[in-house]
């Protein structure tokens, strides 16, 4: 029986996993709040449109690298055995910060949009009560979810797709019937901020368009994977684009600026022009997308863990199975370090910005893996399956984008950034204190030497 994935993903399908993971809750909150940050009113149209183009670059990138070395672990994999085993550590410990912070962000957005529920339906005493109890509330849903995940995910997992239809039927619904409020005098009065702010915005709100990811996972399974994947992945780019762009040209052109801030999130816009039935299901849709976020996330966090443990950087005991087969001692450190960042931030908004700078970082590096693939490790280029003529082009665009909304969000987040730094010094300390056990450089060196001799040899037997 053949080892290899079957290739039965379409154009389709292709399309579908890039979606699904992309659009999430973020859209409702950070179109709004973006203005408390940086204050670019109706132009934050124009930072969701930026957005797109690194996410573009860095998918092809994970297009490349996921047929390159396919596997549990992802970037961890990609970035350890092409560029180097410490980065690849790093890297992938920057990104589980960045995640377990996603989950905190959520928890915490969550709690707004429950309010917007509660004051729909009437109930502006029990919205009062959430908001007066904000971060214990937080705390409580980050220790739920995560102990259903210790329980199994199983039952979860097969409302997730439900969820995702939900979700689109609730944008649907917001553009469909929020066009027609649309008004040119809105987005022209509200424009605000020069072209500098908008990349800034832009640094900002790239946390909608993470997830990009996930095509990594569908590379070893998707059908003439150099013609759909590319195509896949424009087509899903200007899907989300203009899904993004629409929610926003609604939400900017319906209201004036100072009601759409006070408002705070687009569920409480689409109270004050639409039907209340309308509206209190655009709320109940924006609660079920931030739901449907923290599920993935988990499962992440733990993939990454597991291939540390393998290579033995950090201990085995952090990828112990409970009897229900999830990894209990990781969901218990996420709980922990998601709390710490509720408590340190407070505020939707501020708490995604660590996600987004550790998401930054990752692209960054992934995008040099890619760059350097062909000429530092041959070996794995020739077996590598998705391959594009312009593969360093990609890949160094790639890089410069995400690089340079990184340090543009690094203006306006250096709090969070100080933080992200002094999780990077943990990590290292880590490293190397498991140095002796792990041995990776010289490791991966062997096994590089080995499949270069393999490469070697082949090409001989082919010149006889």
């Amino acid at each position: 029986m053949s080892d290899e994935l079957k290739r039965e993903l379409g154009l389709k399908e292709v399309v579908a996993t890039v979606m699904t993971s992309v659009i999430g809750g973020g859209l409702f909150l950070t179109t709004v709040q973006i203005q408390d940050k940086v204050f670019v009113g109706s132009n934050v149209i124009f930072s969701y449109l930026i957005a797109a183009i690194p996410a573009f670059f860095i998918a092809m990138s994970y297009a490349v690298l996921s047929s390159a070395i396919p596997g549990s672990g992802g970037d961890y994999l990609y970035i350890s055995r092409i560029l180097d085993p410490f980065l690849g550590f790093i890297t992938t410990w920057v990104r589980w910060f960045g995640m377990v912070a996603g989950i905190a962000a959520i928890a915490i957005g969550d709690l707004q949009l429950i309010n917007n529920m509660f004051i729909a339906i009437g109930m502006n005493h029990v919205a009062q009560w959430v908001t007066a109890n904000q971060i214990p509330i937080a705390i409580t849903i980050v220790i739920s979810f995560l102990a259903i995940n210790y329980f199994g995910v199983k039952i979860y997992g097969w409302v997730q797709d439900i969820m995702f239809f939900i979700l689109l039927a609730g944008i649907i619904a917001y553009i469909v019937f929020g066009l027609p409020h649309v008004n040119i005098h809105y987005l022209q009065s509200s424009a605000r901020g020069n072209f500098m702010d908008i990349m800034k915005a832009t640094s900002i709100i790239f946390f909608s368009y993470i997830g990009f990811a996930a095509i990594a996972d569908a590379g070893g399974e998707v059908k003439e994977p150099k013609k759909n994947l590319p195509k896949g992945i424009v087509i899903s780019v200007l899907a989300i684009s203009a899904i993004y762009i629409l929610v926003t040209l609604v939400t900017y052109g319906s209201q004036s600026l100072d009601d759409i801030m006070q408002a705070g999130n687009v569920p409480a816009v689409a109270m004050l022009f639409l039907p209340s039935f309308i509206s209190l299901f655009i709320s109940f849709t924006a609660f079920i997308a931030l739901v449907s976020d923290i599920n993935p996330s988990i499962l992440a966090t733990s993939r990454l863990t597991f291939a540390w443990s393998k290579d033995r950087v950090v201990p085995k005991k952090l990828s112990e199975l409970s009897r229900y087969h999830t990894p209990k001692w990781t969901l218990l450190l996420n709980a922990g370090i998601a709390i710490l960042i509720i408590a340190l931030f407070k505020d939707f908004i501020e708490a995604i910005d660590v996600t987004t700078i550790a998401i930054l970082l990752t692209y960054s590096m992934v995008a040099i893996t890619a760059f350097v693939l062909p000429l530092k490790r041959p070996d794995i280029w020739e077996k590598t399956q998705v391959k594009y003529k312009g593969t360093w082009l990609i890949a160094l665009v790639g890089f410069i984008t995400t690089f340079l909304l990184l340090g543009l969000i690094i203006q306006t987040s250096i709090v969070q950034f100080i933080v992200v730094v002094l999780w990077v010094a943990v990590g290292a300390v880590i490293y190397y204190v498991t140095l002796t056990k792990h041995q990776l450089n010289w490791r991966i060196a062997r096994e590089a030497k080995k499949a270069m001799d393999e490469m070697e040899s082949r090409i001989i037997e082919k010149l006889r």
